[in-house]
């Protein structure tokens, strides 16, 4: 008030507007003026037409302010939106994405929203799939009779308490849910989100691929019929654009859906879920390269809503953080209804090549299989790598059969009678002669799925069998129709590989046989033994969840590693012991955090000098004592991909972030914050 007349704050005649371009934009937006007109109508979140250069393009408003740090400015000329398309909690999320990963706003927006959406005009008549996936009928199909709960456990009530007590003072909280195998977790997870709704807030559940969890999706559905929405990758662009549209309208209070589903626009959101958040697809490998769990804990802190994190091998620095204060954890000790969890045997390959048996099966598993067929089991076979042989080899002069692309062999597979690279598709004949000495005494050696499908059909000809890996479930709704043949009884036995490792509930499962446990363990990379650990304690899961007893079968050259020892036991809290001990003294995550940045050149040498030249920068222009040490250049673990040879360097450290202003930014480059194996 002065001398009675009120003064009114400035009208906020500026607006930050990210455009969008199909080239990547650096920074965090452009200074546009704003129209007396459009004042009211180019809200944060919406989308306006902006002068960019000589064209006009179409960008996003992520700000409003009174004032403008560019003296010249731009008028926006259009507004696209009636309505915001990102509310404040999304804007404010994408800035923290766009911080966290040293990543370009504009891509971190479009990120957020779907392609049909981005593209679409208000008014225009938006056409639908013409067919619908099976995920999605099932997540929308109506329940005759709706699914009553179970009466929780002791132990599944005292896990449910603190998220509970959350949702009911409405308030941020981060939980930990580490559970073993079978133990109940998901229903924990239901109980969350009804009582959720009954508060008038909605769900968000994120599991690492909803095409691999058709039990979850099912389970889900019985219970919230009609309430239920999807997103992930398996979607065409119309369903995913029609399923947002149904969020956004309210006709959806569950939101299921893999990492991008973060991003769903849930106006009144009072739970996240994240099930299995150690698995290695929450970590997106495109820009902007987030990684989905991180991002669940910072939308909960903006919405003031609980987020719980589940799993049977949570990632170590998720463990060290519930042990260190920051997230609570609870635990589910135990298999529902008091099962144990299945023996593992451990069958050591050295000893069965030095009694003459060069077939992936030993005699224990063989034995095993005939027993649990005899009975009426099934089983699953599980091996991590697809195709008929991992590398074609000249037996004369050594060379092995490799891609044109990329560093790495091909892979023969027999039944399409070509050698195939599993990173960029390229593709040829089986060569009949070697393509360097022309000898023809060129051969496949080692196994993949396919080889071993063939093995188990000669050596079991009465068997069903069904195999599940990338080349037999590329057709839309393949996987679930696997696991639906495969749940009904038609098959005895299923030969897969990690597909087949999460999200499998089957009672008849009675034996599980890893057939290679080593595929991951010696990767040059420093999660190697977690990942192992992982996929051998989830796969051994899957045996033992119905009332007849199991097994597991485990065959390594490695069964004195730590990761394949304590797998064998049961055994996460050695393991996590071990891990982080050697964490420590390696300075590794949860230790410090990394930063990856690739250079990639069709020459070798100019490669290698432009990685050198960006460490020398770097490591010139770090603060001294900071704590920051740049590794390297080297050459990536896949040297060439693509036809492009590729050199790397690591920043490593705490506060890693005071490096992103001397990152290097220039074509070639790409930026990886908290890389992922």
């Amino acid at each position: 008030m002065v001398d009675g007349v009120g003064l009114s704050a400035p009208p906020a005649a500026y607006a930050r507007v990210v455009p969008e371009t199909r080239s990547i934009l650096e920074g965090s937006g452009f200074t546009y003026s704003v129209p007396e007109a459009l004042l009211g109508r180019a809200l944060p979140g919406c989308r306006v037409v902006v002068p960019f250069g000589r064209r006009s393009v179409v960008g996003y408003v992520v700000e409003r302010s009174a004032d403008s740090s560019v003296e010249e400015t731009r008028p926006i000329t259009e507004v696209v939106d009636e309505a915001p398309l990102l509310a404040a909690p999304q804007l404010a999320l994408a800035q923290w994405i766009a911080a966290r990963y040293a990543a370009p706003l504009g891509e971190v927006v479009k990120a957020m929203l779907p392609a049909g959406v981005r593209g679409a005009r208000p008014g225009g008549r938006r056409r639908g799939p013409r067919t619908t996936s099976l995920a999605l009928v099932a997540a929308r199909a109506v329940a005759g009779a709706p699914e009553h709960p179970p009466v929780l456990s002791p132990s599944q009530a005292e896990a449910a308490a603190p998220l509970l007590a959350a949702i009911a003072g409405g308030c941020h909280r981060r939980v930990l849910l580490h559970g073993v195998t079978g133990s109940g977790k998901t229903e924990v997870y239901l109980t969350a989100i009804a009582a959720t709704l009954a508060a008038g807030r909605q769900a968000l559940a994120l599991v690492p691929e909803i095409s691999l969890t058709p039990q979850t999706v099912r389970r889900f559905a019985g219970r919230f019929p009609g309430r239920l929405a999807l997103i992930h990758s398996g979607l065409t662009e119309a369903e995913r654009a029609a399923e947002w549209g149904r969020i956004r309208a309210g006709d959806a209070d569950v939101v299921v859906g893999s990492r991008s589903a973060v991003f769903a626009p849930l106006p009144r959101l009072g739970l996240v879920v994240v099930d299995e958040e150690d698995a290695s697809a929450y970590k997106q490998d495109r820009i902007p390269r987030y990684h989905a769990v991180d991002v669940a804990l910072e939308l909960g802190r903006l919405c003031d809503a609980p987020v719980v994190l589940g799993s049977a091998t949570p990632r170590v620095e998720t463990f060290l953080r519930a042990h260190t204060g920051d997230l609570d954890l609870t635990r589910l000790p135990e298999r529902i209804a008091g099962r144990p969890l299945p023996p593992i045997e451990v069958v050591d390959l050295r000893d069965e090549l030095h009694a003459g048996n060069r077939s992936p099966i030993s005699a224990a598993l063989e034995r095993a299989m005939q027993e649990c067929h005899a009975a009426g089991g099934q089983s699953i076979l599980f091996l991590n790598r697809r195709g008929t042989a991992t590398v074609v080899l000249c037996r004369d002069c050594g060379s092995a059969l490799s891609c044109r692309n990329c560093s790495v062999s091909l892979v023969y597979h027999h039944g399409r009678g070509r050698c195939e690279c599993h990173y960029c598709g390229a593709s040829v004949p089986v060569p009949r002669v070697c393509p360097g000495c022309r000898s023809p005494a060129i051969r496949g050696l080692g196994i993949g799925t396919e080889r071993l499908e063939a093995e188990v059909r000669e050596r079991f000809p009465k068997l069903r069998l069904l195999r599940m890996d990338r080349d037999n479930v590329s057709e839309r709704d393949a996987y679930h129709r696997i696991y639906e043949a495969f749940r009904a009884g038609e098959a005895d036995c299923l030969i897969g590989t990690q597909m087949v490792a999460k999200g499998w509930d089957l009672g008849g499962v009675r034996l599980v046989g890893i057939v290679n446990a080593d595929t991951a363990l010696h990767f040059p990379d420093y999660r190697s033994g977690e990942v192992t650990f992982s996929l051998l304690t989830q796969v051994a899961g899957r045996a033992g969840r119905g009332d007849e007893p199991a097994r597991v079968i485990l065959q390594t050259y490695s069964p004195e590693h730590y990761a394949v020892r304590h797998a064998t036991g049961h055994d996460y809290l050695s393991f996590a012991r071990d891990e982080i001990r050697i964490r420590r003294a390696l300075r590794f995550p949860p230790y410090a955090r990394l930063c990856v940045c690739t250079y990639a050149h069709r020459d070798d040498a100019r490669a290698e000098m432009e990685a050198r030249r960006a460490a020398q920068i770097l490591s010139d222009r770090l603060p001294p004592g900071g704590g920051l040490d740049v590794l390297g250049p080297t050459p990536a673990f896949l040297h060439r991909l693509r036809g492009e040879y590729r050199w790397q360097l690591t920043v490593r450290g705490e506060e890693i972030e005071r490096a992103f202003a001397h990152l290097p930014s220039t074509r070639g480059w790409s930026i990886d914050v908290d890389p992922a194996l």
